[in-house]
């Protein structure tokens, strides 16, 4: 893909909407808005990039208010799934690019309509002064949780508060550490047969080994969140975390043996550090959300859905302004 001309003919087709279109920075390629919408454009085949895009919320300063955009994603990477964006192809490119010269020819606008329940956009022409199409209902996006254990009257028992009840979804990395096999270093034998599972808070890093037995990947359940509900946006890359807990796992597995030797009347004695190799470890890492029910009253408690626990950690609205 030419990146910059994927912009651009989709600029001509935004253009022709009605849409006035503005040069993107570090986080979209283009925007487009009108006096009371907005749509924001990622041209990219690359997955991580994609998936960060689709998992951020994009809000505009309009005459109206603030507006929540909408998002495109142009790509030919057919492996890609974004389901809070409506995916573009070559193809839709095409047919929109042609329809958009029709519109030019006739002297007509496209009327752009997105199908909440379909990743693809619709534009249609329509003649100057006709109505445009209603604009379909906020859908809730879809996203991988871990199950809500605490019900609402519960949280507020723990919280010892009363107030108004808001629900977050706080993005998490969950992750398994595999090892096996064992090493022998003279007499001893050191085991490395061992798994872990745990959570990486990937809006501060912050690691938290499972306490819970039952936290696995098995108990990620894909939902819809309530509409009212506020998703934070993940701040710190899977790839960095993925790292860093492999790291922390081999360093945990690593013994310290001693072992000693005699010449004569002396004795000596060796430390030696064994790891396992690096073939028989394994890391699994995927992105879930936490629920959370945040009760606001004289102050403001987090509960965490999921364990029942106090969130320390505050959280903030992973909303990018622009």
């Amino acid at each position: 893909m030419i990146r910059e001309r994927a912009v651009k003919a989709i600029s001509d087709i935004l253009n022709s909407a009605g849409y006035e279109t503005g040069e993107g920075n570090e986080q979209i390629d283009l925007s487009a808005y009108t006096d009371d919408d907005c749509i924001v454009v990622l041209c990219s085949d690359d997955e991580d990039r994609i998936d960060n895009f689709n998992n951020k919320k994009f809000r505009i300063e309009l005459e109206s208010g603030k507006k929540e955009c909408r998002k495109i994603v142009f790509t030919m990477n057919n492996n890609v799934h974004a389901e809070n964006c409506t995916i573009w192809s070559y193809q839709d490119l095409a047919k929109y690019s042609g329809q958009a010269v029709v519109a030019y020819v006739l002297n007509e606008n496209l009327a752009l309509r997105f199908e909440a329940d379909k990743k693809k956009a619709e534009y249609k022409p329509y003649s100057s002064g006709s109505e445009k199409y209603d604009e379909p209902d906020e859908y809730a996006p879809e996203l991988p949780l871990l199950p809500s254990r605490i019900s609402d009257e519960k949280a507020r028992r723990i919280a010892g508060i009363k107030g108004t009840l808001k629900k977050l979804y706080i993005p998490h990395y969950l992750y398994e550490c595999r090892s096996s096999g064992e090493k022998r270093y003279k007499s001893h034998i050191i085991d490395f047969n061992s798994e872990v599972f745990g959570l990486v808070n990937a809006v501060s890093g912050k690691k938290s080994p499972a306490d819970d037995e039952e936290l696995n990947f098995s108990v990620v359940e894909e939902k819809r969140v309530p509409e009212s509900a506020e998703i934070v946006q993940p701040h710190v890359s899977k790839k960095e975390i993925k790292e860093e807990i492999r790291k922390d796992f081999v360093e945990e597995l690593t013994k310290s043996v001693r072992v000693s030797t005699t010449e004569g009347d002396t004795i000596y004695y060796e430390d030696k550090e064994v790891k396992p190799d690096e073939e028989t470890v394994s890391t699994e890492i995927m992105l879930v959300y936490l629920p959370v029910i945040q009760i606001r009253g004289d102050k403001i408690v987090e509960i965490n859905a999921f364990t029942g626990e106090f969130l320390e950690e505050p959280m903030d609205d992973g909303v990018e302004l622009f």
